[in-house]
């Protein structure tokens, strides 16, 4: 998606970003109750992705701090995707499993970057990003299958490995986003656009992927996470189409 002028008046395909956020945002506040029964002390043993307990899939992300950087961050309108996980998120000394996967995505898009704020924007969202599919990861087995909308059952389970490749595209969206406000303002930095452009390929690498991807993840919520973060051909297929992605809840 080229950068659109600033101040210039949102495209559709920017609004309908606005509405995949919108939606991410709906559903956690929703089934806010439900996500906390899940990580709560009496049912840490207990997990709807195999190998993991829930509580530490949504394991607390380092907070923002950097004036600059939380300035990007709520320019590039990600304000509540950052701040929702510090507030939801569950304390304690053990990382998430899925930590890992937004790292390498901070790892491949910041090298040569010397931007500090922009790189602890890229940092923050990707962070969030491994949050983020991990809430909706902890409470999968309460959802529905995104195609049929037929009640997951209780002995699908849903792999680290699967939920790694969903943080990696989620990632891998949110940054770009960063990278796209920075260069609308400023497109001087060579580095900060060769991270755009790795970004962007990463994406077109990406994309035969997905539609695999997406049936592995199975449930509504983390298939519309996953398929709206990230730019692809079949991003906004539900709302090009017509069909609401909320009418569930």
């Amino acid at each position: 998606m080229p950068p659109s002028p600033p101040h210039a008046a949102p495209t559709l395909y920017e609004s309908w970003e606005a509405l995949a956020d919108g939606l991410q945002v709906q559903r956690l506040a929703l089934h806010l109750p439900q996500l906390r029964d899940q990580t709560s002390a009496r049912r840490a043993e207990t997990s709807a992705v195999s190998g993991t307990i829930s509580s530490a899939l949504v394991a607390r992300p380092a907070a923002l701090s950097d004036p600059p950087a939380l300035a990007l961050v709520e320019a590039a309108n990600l304000s509540a995707w950052v701040n929702l996980p510090s507030e939801h998120g569950t304390p304690g000394t053990v990382a998430s499993p899925l930590a890992r996967a937004a790292e390498q995505v901070d790892v491949l898009l910041l090298d040569g970057v010397t931007d500090e704020p922009l790189r602890e924007a890229v940092r923050a969202v990707s962070a969030a990003s491994s949050w983020w599919v991990g809430a909706f990861a902890a409470i999968r087995h309460l959802g529905v299958h995104h195609a049929r909308l037929t009640p997951i059952e209780a002995s699908d389970t849903v792999s680290l490995d699967t939920l790694r490749a969903a943080v990696r595209v989620v990632a891998l969206g949110t940054a770009q986003r960063i990278l796209i406000h920075h260069l609308r303002h400023d497109a001087t930095d060579d580095a900060v656009r060769l991270a755009y452009c790795r970004a962007v390929t990463e994406g077109i690498v990406t994309e035969p992927s997905l539609p695999a991807l997406l049936e592995q993840l199975g449930e509504l919520r983390l298939v519309d996470l996953v398929s709206t973060s990230i730019p692809w051909r079949g991003r906004f297929m539900k709302y090009a189409g017509g069909t609401g992605a909320g009418q569930v809840e």
